[in-house]
């Protein structure tokens, strides 16, 4: 079994010191050879310092001798985290993660589904592998694969897993449907470092309500449980309405969590997407609620009583516009839809065009065009009223909105100021 390792206080200042010194001196060696010039190596070490400021409130998760110090960073010192830093180079360093579906396959009805209108079949497997190749050729280093549910098209997920590089970190988000040893065995072979299980109560009648599926909150339990004892790096994803917020739900999650040796909580806002589309973000109106998120992420990532919780990773805390702010678009990350239709995120359920008529490279430089900078406004939450009039006055039911109409929408779209921390560090500057 391996048990997550979490470091906080000295103990993440000298793994913090110990990764800069050895980037330093990886730079300094590529300089001396003349592979990188003086000016290229001053500002990958000033970005680099700029973007572990941004990071300083989170814990850095330990799992067989890599480092997580973000949850969509790649982990230290693996292929794929070396890949990430040569972005710290360009001045437009390309998108970080996507979220990839691969099928709609699913046995649950979770009522938040964002995929719930998406129509269309699933990508042809050869469609879906060129696709993951030239996802790799704009510089993505971290999938986040998913369905539906992965493991109900196992061979498939196989298959697509064995398509990447050694360059990438491979998660699947999976509900652990249909999972067994055998198939955690071969997942491990094929490469996966980390899955994302969804777990939004602790209790087993109200989760298995939520889910539509008899026994889904064992399912879970048990899921976790193997993954944990093959090494691979689990990270819960929690959806909490405000009111499990106020009542201290989220962290009975973390309590909950710690027990079954979870690396990460991701704790994501109820989004007007999918199967919610229409309805009001009841988050984004409630400030207390966000107060309190906060909070927990500076809690449990900072403080010695909560050292060894899965390390938090909020959503409106990593969002906001004294870190990350909104990097969709492909400015950081994207989504492509099990159809093959290219988005924003998963969250906006506009498409920029789809794959199977398209080529990707096409549809994602398109897609580049209207995001060009991180902006402070979050469009899933602010925006998502148009998607839904915009269906509403043309009639449409299916998710996500076609290009011909996407395009109009965009021009009227607020995108908010640009985010500082990335006009500090110089980059996406006249994209």
């Amino acid at each position: 079994m391996s048990r997550p390792r979490f470091l906080i206080g000295p103990a993440k200042l000298l793994f913090y010191i110990r990764m800069v010194i050895h980037v330093f001196l990886h730079y300094l060696m590529r300089l001396l050879k003349c592979e990188l010039g003086p000016t290229a190596f001053v500002l990958l070490l000033k970005r680099l310092i700029l973007f572990l400021n941004a990071v300083r409130h989170n814990k850095v998760v330990e799992v067989d001798g890599k480092y997580k110090f973000q949850l969509y960073m790649p982990a230290y010192p693996t292929p794929a985290f070396w890949e990430s830093i040569e972005k710290f180079i360009r001045p437009d360093p390309g998108p970080l993660t996507v979220v990839f579906s691969m099928t709609k396959a699913c046995g649950y009805k979770c009522p938040h589904c964002y995929q719930r209108n998406d129509t269309g079949a699933d990508l042809d497997i050869e469609l879906l592998k060129k696709t993951a190749r030239q996802m790799q050729e704009v510089g993505v280093t971290m999938f986040d694969i998913e369905g539906g549910e992965p493991l109900l098209m196992f061979n498939r997920l196989i298959e697509l897993l064995k398509a990447f590089d050694n360059k990438r970190e491979l998660w699947v988000n999976t509900t652990g449907h249909t999972l067994t040893p055998e198939k955690v065995q071969k997942l491990k072979e094929a490469g996966l470092f980390g899955v994302m299980i969804s777990l939004h109560s602790i209790d087993e009648k109200e989760y298995d309500k939520f889910t539509g599926f008899p026994g889904s909150f064992g399912i879970a339990r048990e899921a976790v449980r193997q993954f944990v004892d093959a090494g691979i790096v689990v990270a819960i994803n929690c959806c909490p309405s405000a009111e499990m917020v106020a009542d201290g739900t989220v962290e009975r999650i973390f309590e909950l969590t710690k027990q079954w040796n979870c690396s990460y909580i991701q704790v994501i806002h109820g989004k007007s997407a999918g199967a919610w589309l229409g309805k009001d973000d009841e988050m984004i109106k409630a400030d207390a609620s966000i107060r309190k998120l906060n909070q927990i992420h500076l809690d449990y990532n900072l403080l010695s009583q909560y050292r060894d919780h899965p390390a938090p990773a909020v959503q409106v805390f990593e969002e906001n516009e004294q870190h990350f702010g909104c990097t969709s678009g492909g400015i950081d990350r994207f989504y492509i839809g099990a159809n093959g239709d290219v988005q924003p995120c998963e969250f906006l359920n506009v498409s920029f065009g789809n794959v199977n008529e398209e080529d990707f490279l096409t549809i994602f430089k398109r897609m580049r065009e209207y995001f060009k900078e991180p902006g402070c406004r979050w469009l899933c939450s602010r925006e998502a009223h148009t998607i839904y009039e915009t269906m509403q006055e043309n009639k449409l039911t299916a998710t996500p909105l076609p290009w011909k109409y996407t395009k109009d929408l965009l021009k009227k779209w607020d995108y908010g100021r640009k985010t500082p921390l990335y006009r500090k560090m110089g980059i996406y500057k006249n994209q």
